[in-house]
């Protein structure tokens, strides 16, 4: 079994997604981890194969008030960084089985699984992040967003936030998708979530609202084991972070991953 996990976040979506790639390989199949270039040395290191994608995330830090970018500079960002996706993706795909796509960003990935007949699995990595009434949507100042003040229900809200989607990254990703032979994407969020996303957080530090709600599957925080020595403060706080942390989702992760993976090779016969 070969799985591709792919982002093109930070190190807070690619540690996530490497921890899974670590109990798939100590199950004895095969990951592969597509990210940003920051990363390859780091995840090569521990024998993962690696794809890169996008631009280095680190740069050199800067002064002053931060310029946010204009409506074109912005759909010029978005437009190179679906192309770099489909591109980089479709590589990191070869021979694979299934594709996770991990934080909201990952825009080429189910794409890239439906064209090739292949499972997809949608990762989020905080309640937040994730449709619900009882929740509303994160803003970003890139956007020229502010913080919802509680003069709108989370309905409302939501709704806009899938509009956003749409007006941001409807135009790249079809286009994308056309040259694929794909039909066009509707909904542009409930595309790449899916109907029924993972939460990969712990049910104790970040639960999702409605633990009984069949739409979300809550797998507990995706944690990479690292044996490194820590300050003695550092370490304190790790014991009591990890005392709190009910169970290791990347390995409830890695199980589903393979059964889906399993279920997929049996109804194709």
């Amino acid at each position: 079994m070969r799985v591709l996990l792919s982002t093109i976040g930070t190190r807070g979506e690619v540690q996530p997604i490497v921890g899974v790639a670590t109990r798939l390989r100590a199950a004895g199949h095969e990951a592969v981890v597509c990210a940003p270039p920051d990363f390859r040395e780091w995840v090569e290191s521990l024998g993962i194969p690696f794809v890169p994608v996008g631009p280095e995330l680190r740069g050199p830090a800067t002064q002053g008030e931060r310029v946010l970018p204009t409506s074109e500079q912005r759909q010029q960002m978005i437009e190179g960084t679906v192309v770099a996706q489909f591109a980089a993706v479709a590589a990191a795909a070869d021979g694979c089985d299934l594709v996770v796509g991990g934080g909201a960003l990952a825009i080429a990935a189910r794409s890239i699984a439906e064209h090739r007949g292949i499972g997809y699995v949608y990762a989020s990595f905080c309640p937040i992040t994730l449709p619900s009434p009882h929740l509303a949507p994160p803003t970003y100042g890139i956007l020229g967003q502010k913080p919802a003040d509680g003069t709108v229900d989370n309905a409302t809200l939501w709704a806009e936030d899938a509009q956003r989607w749409n007006l941001l990254w409807s135009a790249a990703l079809n286009s994308r998708r056309a040259e694929l032979g794909l039909p066009p994407v509707t909904d542009v969020r409930r595309h790449i979530f899916t109907a029924t996303p993972w939460l990969a957080a712990d049910p104790t530090l970040a639960p999702w609202p409605d633990p009984e709600d069949p739409s979300v599957f809550q797998t507990g925080a995706w944690i990479l084991p690292d044996d490194r020595p820590l300050d003695p403060e550092v370490a304190a706080t790790a014991r009591h972070v990890a005392g709190a942390v009910r169970t290791d989702g990347a390995v409830t992760a890695a199980r589903r991953l393979v059964e889906i993976a399993h279920s997929q090779r049996e109804q194709l016969g």
